[in-house]
């Protein structure tokens, strides 16, 4: 497998990175939830297998050009004969942020390009036509950059990040406060300002998060079990256990022995 990565700082803290990859062998996936959402452009044949909780079956988004992948709550599994995608990996926010719907519509689910991108076919032509990955790469963050600038939402998204990361960093730490206190709104419309921007109501958001941080950790490093535990704000191993579960579904022991390259994804 060959794998590219660009980092798009006009974007940030919106976007992550612009990155491609490409193989010409049989290739599968088990991804787990990682607290992002993704713009796909599917160079290459259609996924063979496509599992998750709501995508797959009588829907195949890599049967189009592009799609946008929404926030997963439940590991993906996919298959390729063989594949060549580019992506660009987003947090929640830019669901809104860059294409104006609420980010609780793509939970779990993914929505095809057309519906999103009015522009779509002259990207793909810039995807497809001549050139290497880093002239496509910076081609693409300078159309993000104007579809935001025209969006209008970048000073809102910017502005309640903010506020979120205050409390993840809170959250982490083992301490207990109500998110609306920290937003200023009714306990009502902050779960609905959590649900439109972030996909999820503010306790599930922070619990997602949480796990996010301990696979990175669970993956980088083999401390001890116990130790991530209290390092992440759980009460003890069983809890750390029983949250790793129900969002990976396997254990964290079962994780750290087929992990691969990349946190949260593995083989498969």
């Amino acid at each position: 497998m060959n794998a590219r990565l660009h980092i798009p700082h006009s974007l940030a803290p919106l976007v992550h990175l612009i990155w491609e990859q490409r193989s010409e062998e049989p290739m599968g996936w088990k991804i787990l939830p990682s607290g992002r959402v993704e713009l796909i452009f599917n160079l290459g044949p259609c996924m063979s297998v496509l599992e998750g909780r709501r995508v797959g079956n009588a829907f195949n988004p890599t049967e189009h050009f592009c799609f946008l992948s929404g926030l997963h709550t439940r590991p993906l599994v996919m298959r390729f004969p063989r594949f060549h995608v580019m992506g660009v990996q987003m947090e929640p926010l830019a669901v809104k942020a860059f294409f104006g719907i609420p980010c609780i519509e793509v939970r779990d689910w993914a929505v095809q390009g057309g519906e999103i991108l009015a522009e779509l076919n002259a990207i793909e032509d810039r995807l497809r036509g001549p050139g290497d990955f880093p002239e496509k790469a910076v081609w693409l963050e300078q159309h993000l950059l104007r579809l935001l600038r025209r969006s209008g939402n970048i000073e809102p998204a910017l502005l309640f990040r903010g506020a979120v990361d205050r409390m993840t960093t809170r959250t982490l730490d083992g301490s207990r406060h109500h998110a609306e206190e920290e937003i200023g709104y009714s306990r009502m419309h902050t779960h609905r300002m959590f649900n439109e921007w972030l996909g999820l109501p503010p306790g599930e958001f922070f619990r997602l998060e949480r796990f996010v941080r301990t696979v990175a950790a669970v993956h980088a490093s083999d401390a001890p079990f116990t130790s991530l535990a209290h390092r992440f704000g759980y009460h003890d191993q069983a809890h750390f256990n029983h949250h790793f579960q129900r969002f990976a579904g396997m254990s964290p022991t079962q994780y750290r022995s087929h992990r691969w390259v990349l946190p949260g994804q593995l083989p498969a």
